[in-house]
């Protein structure tokens, strides 16, 4: 049994906690890098940064957010 906050939108808890969990996969993917922005901002020495590794990342990233807008236009479709 899924409590519905309001019967005319149709939320109930589950909708809220898959968007909550959504949003946090596609923002959590950034914050695990802030620590070594901060580390090459403070020491102004970007040795051992490679470009490739943000490229690999950008493109993994950019990708699972497509596919999780992608799956959120199939499901609003059926």
């Amino acid at each position: 049994m899924d409590w519905i906050i309001s019967d005319e939108m149709g939320l109930t808890v589950g909708h809220v906690v898959g968007w909550a969990a959504a949003s946090a996969m596609v923002i959590g993917g950034v914050i695990p890098y802030v620590p070594q922005y901060l580390e090459i901002k403070k020491t102004q020495d970007a040795e051992g940064f490679s470009l490739h590794v943000c490229f690999a990342l950008l493109i993994a990233n950019s990708l699972r957010i497509l596919f999780w807008l992608a799956e959120v236009v199939i499901n609003s479709i059926k």
